[in-house]
């Protein structure tokens, strides 16, 4: 596997226990990833089709085996907060209640490549991303570029302007679970429409079977 996705621009950070680790809960759960990451200093990983919390959980154990630093996106309630569903919180930023160690919680997901974004401020999720990562020479960016768990197929813009912004090379990827696995594809080169972007990338994950749904590109069902 790190044979996979090893770069030259990001060697890998030898893990002595939770490498071994990783790579043995992919073989027990019998998931792989396949596929080369280009040899570019700045990777967005943009994947779909986004249907189950276990495509978050299976790529977190894809960055343990692979000895490779992912970055993430997640509200920031995950970084200080314990999620219980509580129906009264409207807040997207204050869903859970307080976690007793929340500084911990927050500076060890920031440690395992977390970026936590608010989602209820005016400034978008997009240029939070951009704002935190410009000043990094080096980075694997993990998107699910749908967004959110939803049943219909949208992909958000996110990608083209974090790509654009930052001149990050978007390398297409599936979450197959009929194959058990994260897929690398052939990488996708921006251009100057967004549109035509999206549209390439829905003809990349057109009838990739997620966990809870197949992606269909839209009309094409």
């Amino acid at each position: 596997m790190n044979d996979i996705v090893k770069t030259k621009n990001h060697p890998i950070r030898i893990r002595k226990i939770l490498g071994p680790f990783g790579r043995l809960i992919l073989q027990v759960v019998n998931w792989d990833v396949v596929g080369h990451l280009p040899d570019k200093k700045r990777i967005i990983i943009a994947s779909a089709p986004h249907s189950s919390t276990f495509d978050a959980i299976y790529a977190y154990f894809v960055c343990l085996a692979t000895d490779l630093k992912f970055y993430f996106l997640g509200s920031v309630s995950m970084f200080t907060r314990i999620a219980i569903p509580l129906p009264f919180k409207k807040n997207p930023d204050k869903l859970g209640i307080p976690h007793p160690f929340g500084s911990f919680q927050n500076k060890t997901l920031q440690q395992f490549g977390g970026i936590p974004v608010w989602r209820a401020k005016s400034t978008g999720v997009t240029e939070q991303v951009i704002e935190q990562l410009k000043s990094k020479d080096k980075f694997i960016l993990y998107l699910t570029v749908e967004g959110e768990m939803k049943t219909n197929q949208t992909i958000k813009s996110g990608f083209h302007y974090i790509g654009k912004a930052l001149d990050a090379t978007v390398v297409p990827t599936k979450i197959d679970y009929k194959n058990r696995r994260f897929e690398l594809m052939k990488v996708l080169e921006l251009t100057d429409s967004v549109v035509a972007d999206k549209e390439a990338l829905m003809d990349r994950y057109h009838l990739v079977q997620g966990k809870n749904k197949t992606f269909y590109k839209p009309g094409t069902k």
